[in-house]
């Protein structure tokens, strides 16, 4: 088979399927950028200088731990009933020739290529959004505004392996 037949194939069952990647893509999508939120505030100068600020930093590294449990077990569910729902096409695949060993390399370029757009798009709108939220925790803990926007390349890491 040629080089590029199993990611043209997993591109047209995710453009065939968007009824069910839309969703599944923007949940992705919303938990990258949610937890590079949370591990940017957690390492962020601003907040750990203000009062309070060493306590809060504590509570969102503990929160980053829990959010990233149940965001997995939300995106193995989502994944499962996003595979569940194409059996018939993957029954299809089987029929005309394909094994199960191909199946895979679809499924493979799938999560591949969904883990890419969700933590592109994720991290571009948590990078945006960030600093919304850093105003936001400071205003809360009445504090001194800074308008100087940053990002954090630790924060940028971690969301990165913990999509990985």
């Amino acid at each position: 088979m040629k080089a590029g037949f199993f990611p043209m194939l997993a591109v047209s069952g995710m453009r065939k399927n968007r009824q069910l990647y839309t969703p599944y893509l923007l949940a992705c999508t919303g938990i990258v950028c949610v937890s590079y939120i949370v591990a940017f505030l957690g390492v962020s100068p601003v907040i750990r200088a203000m009062r309070g600020g060493t306590s809060t930093t504590m509570i969102l590294q503990l929160g980053k731990g829990v959010m990233a449990v149940f965001s997995a077990i939300f995106l193995f569910y989502s994944h499962s009933f996003l595979i569940r729902r194409r059996k018939r096409e993957f029954g299809l695949y089987n029929i005309l020739g394909m094994g199960k060993r191909s199946i895979g390399r679809i499924l493979l370029w799938e999560a591949l290529m969904s883990a890419a757009l969700s933590l592109l798009g994720g991290l571009a709108l948590g990078v945006l959004l960030s600093k919304l939220c850093e105003l936001l925790l400071v205003n809360l803990l009445r504090g001194s505004v800074t308008f100087t926007f940053t990002i954090s390349v630790s924060a940028l890491r971690e969301t990165a392996l913990l999509v990985a």
